[in-house]
């Protein structure tokens, strides 16, 4: 049986790279929060990681399925920014498909995609969490921006479907899990900061997040999260959705530690469950 070893939340701002290595402001402590992540990613050593997040575009426009694994060997990316260094990452596609089976005998339509390119919602945050080393994925996509979507609850529920297809697993791997979203984001709407192409519109809705993750309390995190919420929170805010489908594959608990960019509307955030005392199987 596959063993889920930790659960680990960060954002995916496309510029991040770049301002860690040219001296931005910032840069200091954009390491600094993703490096508390990948410390302790390194520590529970997983052979593979679950991984949801949201296609900006980029796949899914004409036919937009509203959840899709990707079980194609690898892929690359990313697709859309030239300023972060493109990367061929493996995809464990063996235990993608049966993930996809089980999902489907849980009556979730889950789409497969046997070829893809990833874009910078993977790409950047692996920037910073496997800078050196490649871990075969399982890159689950929840629409999150094209109404209409899945409910909070229905994200909630295919991450135990997902859970119990990873613990069925024959195979004695160590599986972490990431999510990659923020939680009130506006890009390129009408809600924008005035001296950028993005905005906050609802900064009280990720303080309402980050003390319900701290709660432990997920599913009143669920129950919050409308869709009337997550469109009163931004554009792309949505992108909650991967966070609650990954809180779905663990126990209720509150994380090892959570770090929030307010400007940003997103937060850094992990789960270690079974860690390895020198981080290495």
């Amino acid at each position: 049986m596959a063993k889920i070893v930790g659960a680990f939340g960060v954002p995916h701002n496309p510029h991040f790279p770049t301002w860690s290595q040219e001296g931005h402001p910032l840069g200091a402590e954009i390491d600094r929060f993703y490096g508390a992540v990948a410390e302790q990613l390194r520590a529970v050593a997983p052979d593979v990681i679950v991984y949801f997040t949201s296609d900006h575009y980029n796949m899914f426009f004409e036919s937009v399925p509203i959840f899709s694994i990707a079980v194609a060997p690898s892929a690359s990316g990313p697709s859309d920014y030239p300023t972060i260094a493109r990367r061929e990452l493996p995809i464990a596609s063996e235990l993608a498909r049966a993930v996809q089976r089980h999902a489907i005998a849980r009556e979730f339509d889950l789409g497969m995609l046997q070829e893809l390119e990833f874009d910078h919602t993977v790409v950047a945050p692996l920037h910073f969490l496997l800078p050196d080393r490649e871990i075969p994925l399982v890159p689950v996509f929840i629409s999150a921006f094209l109404r209409p979507i899945a409910s909070a609850s229905r994200c909630y529920a295919l991450g135990h479907a997902i859970r119990e297809a990873i613990e069925a697993a024959d195979s004695s791997q160590r599986v972490a899990i990431i999510a990659s979203g923020s939680f009130s984001v506006e890009i390129g709407g009408p809600r924008l900061a005035p001296d950028s192409h993005v905005g906050v519109p609802d900064p009280a809705w990720t303080e309402r997040v980050v003390e319900l993750l701290w709660a432990g309390d997920f599913e009143q995190l669920v129950s919050e999260a409308t869709d009337e919420q997550l469109g009163e929170a931004g554009n792309a805010a949505a992108e909650l959705l991967d966070w609650i489908a990954m809180l779905g594959m663990i126990d209720q608990a509150p994380p090892a530690f959570i770090e929030t960019q307010p400007q940003f509307g997103h937060s850094f955030a992990a789960w270690p469950i079974d860690p390895l005392e020198d981080g290495a199987a």
